[in-house]
Formats: C-alpha cells, structure tokens, sequence
C-alpha cells in the first residue's frame, strides 16, 4: 500500500487498515524512526474512549477482589513499556 504526503504534511491512511484496526476519525498515532534507516513505527495511541472503558473494566476487577497482592502501578506500567516496542 503507497500513500503519498500532502504540501501540509498530511499522509492518508489505507482504508484496509483503517478496517482491520477499527479506526476512527480522531484516531491518534506514535510517530518515530524505525532501526533501519528510511523507515518509521507508527503505534496506534488508545483513544480517550478505550481508556475510560479499561478504567471501567480495571475498577470493576479491583472491586471484586481480582488484584489482591498484586502491584498494579508496575504491571501498568510495563504494559505501556510492551506497547513501545
């Protein structure tokens, strides 16, 4: 799939992913330089929406019971540190 870059710097994103994805208008994105020289990473950025929904789901779990023990701070934040990559 070849997209082209507008004169604003704007590049549209292929309507095959754009489906496989699920994603929307507003849809935000992680921009960086890939390891090969030329290439670019882009990681799609949970919208607002999705993370009220797994904050709803979190505290739901921690209600019940599901966490005891557990350090939720660190497995968040490794969570995010797998995202990155």
């Amino acid at each position: 799939m070849t997209t082209t870059l507008t004169g604003k710097n704007q590049v549209t994103v292929p309507v095959e992913i754009t489906r496989e994805l699920g994603l929307e208008a507003g849809a935000r994105f992680d921009w960086s330089r890939g390891e090969t020289p030329g290439t670019i990473v882009i990681h799609v950025q949970p919208s607002i929406r999705q993370m009220l929904d797994r904050a709803q789901e979190l505290g739901r779990k921690m209600k019940a019971g599901h966490f005891k023990g557990r350090d939720l701070i660190a497995e968040l934040i490794a969570e995010r540190a797998e995202e990155m990559l």
